[in-house]
This record gives C-alpha cells, structure tokens and sequence, in this order.
C-alpha cells in the first residue's frame, strides 16, 4: 500500500429485509398524517353568532371576534353591544352576542331626551345615562323590560315626606241662669280656651305634586277649657211712660235693606217683605211674630232673623240701603207691645 494514501474503511455487507423497509415508510406516513390532521382541527373554530337577525353558525380559522364577524359578514353599528368584545380570542363552541342599538325616549327630572342604546333593559339603560333610582321611584315600562325601537320611558321621581299640623279642638259652651240679670243679658264668666291636637302624616310626593296623605298618629298637644256663662232671666218692665208695665230690651241695633248685601233678598224669616218697619232679633230672646215698639225708630214686627244677629242685638229694616248705612250702629231700647207666644 501507498503512503500517504488515506485508508477507506470496510464493513461487512449485510442485507437489509424488504418488510423493514416498507414498514418505515408506513410509520413516517402514519406520523405525518396525524399530525396534518390534529393541527387542522386547532385552527378550525365552530362558532355561534346570535342577533336580532337570527342565529347562525360558522365555522372560521380566524382568530378573534371582529375577523370571524367580518368573515361571516355580519354588520353591526357603533352603538351595538357586543359579548364578547371584538378583540376577544375565538375558541372553540363560542357564542357571539349582538345586541343592536334601538332608539328610545326618557323622560325624567323635568326633562325629555332621545338616545340609541342597546343595554339589556331599561334599568340598565338608565344607569349608564347616570340617572339613578331609588327603591321608591317608579319606572315605565317598568325596570326590567327589554329595550325596543320607540319605546317611551318615563321615571316617576318619588318622595317620602312626614309632616304635622296642629288642628283646634272646640270647647264646649257651659250655660246657666242669672236670674238677678235682664233677660237676655249673657255675662261671660270663663272666656274658654280651644283645646290641640297634633296629627303626623306620612306625605307622598310624586315629580313634585302630592298624591297621598296617609295618617301615621296624633297627639293631644292641649285640652280645651270650657266656656262658662251666665243667661239673664229678669224681665226689665217700663214702670211709667206710655209702656208702663210693658216688657222692654235695651239692645244694640243696627240696620239693613233688601239685597243690601250677598245672602239678603226681600223676603223675611215670616215670608213678609223686607223694608222699614220689619226688624230681625234672636228668636231666643224676642219671639217671631212679636209686636215692637222701638225709640227712635217706630213700631215694628219681629219678622226676620239674621246669621250676626243673636243675643242683645237687633236689626232694623229700611228701604234702601243708603238709609241703613245712615242709621249705623247704636244702643237702642226696645218695647214689647205685643210679646208672640213660642211654640213648644
């Protein structure tokens, strides 16, 4: 051998069986097909996109929610809600929410506005204006309905008030007789003292008008004080004059007219007509029907009554009511020609 030259190893020759060879060949294409296979189906999604449009399903290699709905060509507006949000990552079985805005009216606090929104309900849509609701506000349609296109919806703003007021309570008039005063003398000798009463009310107010009032309680702030009189019984008699031994009233007179005044007209109490000579007393101390002598003034029938006129206190009737006006007001004494027996 030559030096120098390199040296080439030798090995034994061995024979190489065919089924090994043809059972490599399968093993590699088994492998590679696998693996084909098993990445297909991670790449592959089966996804759910659900809308006002329907429900659809699709089947993408893309990987988040806005490139699988502009691949399903789906539209969807600025204002429309989506779940998951668009940049979200796809897997596999996903469902896809869209929900579109729809134009709605709110009314509330005094103000009506339009908006598009596309919450789930109108509690919801009212939250994200930032208008917040109390547990006693009112909600129309009420506070879980869905959103739809033109829907009207009006808060009610509700308010809880508690308020008091104090009422009178009326005393009672306690009478007796005074024999040694004139008859019809009233001699006042305890003025009386209106009695209170507290009530408490719940008040219920509604966008600022009042609905309800609802009693709570009441208290007794005060007790009323009784009024306490004397009635005069003693008949004054004229012991000398022209009405000697005739009963006689010294009273307070003044005088009126027919439709002198709202709730006057010209026909008395005794259905006669209104004008001078008839005068209007308190029953209770000169009978209807009496005859009367009055100073100053002339006979007169005691034919009428009048709402101010009660105790020591005569009207005189007149024809007009210039006449009245002049006559004023002024102490009068008064004779009982002929006295008219009260009816029992």
């Amino acid at each position: 051998m030559a030096r120098g030259m390199p040296v080439t190893p030798t090995f034994p020759e061995r024979s190489v069986k065919p089924g090994v060879i043809s059972a490599v060949i399968v093993s590699v294409g088994l492998s590679s097909a696998f693996g084909g296979g098993m990445g297909y189906s991670v790449l592959r999604k089966d996804v759910t996109i659900a809308s006002t449009a329907g429900v659809i399903r699709h089947t993408t290699f893309r990987t988040t929610v806005g490139h699988a709905l502009t691949e399903a060509k789906v539209a969807w507006e600025p204002g429309d809600e989506i779940s998951p949000a668009l940049d979200a990552r796809l897997t596999e079985g996903l469902t896809i929410v869209i929900r579109q805005a729809v134009p709605v009216n709110v009314t509330v606090d005094g103000r009506t506005f339009h908006l598009d929104s596309s919450a789930p309900s109108v509690a919801e849509m009212l939250g994200r204006q930032g208008i917040a609701l109390s547990s006693w506000d009112r909600v129309f349609p009420s506070r879980e309905a869905g959103l739809t296109a033109g829907m009207q919806v009006r808060v009610v703003r509700i308010q809880h008030k508690i308020a008091s007021e104090q009422m009178a309570i009326p005393y009672q008039i306690r009478s007796s007789i005074d024999s040694r005063s004139p008859r019809g003398i009233v001699r006042v000798l305890s003025p009386g003292r209106l009695g209170l009463k507290e009530y408490v009310w719940k008040i219920t107010i509604a966008d600022g008008e009042v609905i309800a009032r609802t009693p709570i309680g009441w208290r007794l702030v005060r007790r009323p004080i009784n009024r306490i009189v004397t009635v005069g019984t003693q008949s004054l008699i004229a012991s000398r004059g022209q009405f000697a031994g005739k009963e006689y009233f010294d009273l307070i007179a003044t005088g009126y007219s027919p439709f002198c005044c709202k709730g006057v007209d010209d026909v008395t109490a005794l259905g006669v007509r209104a004008g001078y000579g008839v005068v209007a007393v308190d029953p209770k101390v000169i009978p209807l029907g009496s005859r009367l002598y009055i100073e100053g003034y002339g006979y007169a029938l005691a034919a009428d009554t009048g709402s101010a006129i009660k105790g020591m206190r005569i009207d005189l009737g007149f024809d007009t009511k210039r006449q009245a006006i002049t006559f004023g007001r002024r102490p009068i004494r008064v004779y009982v020609i002929q006295k008219k027996q009260r009816r029992k």
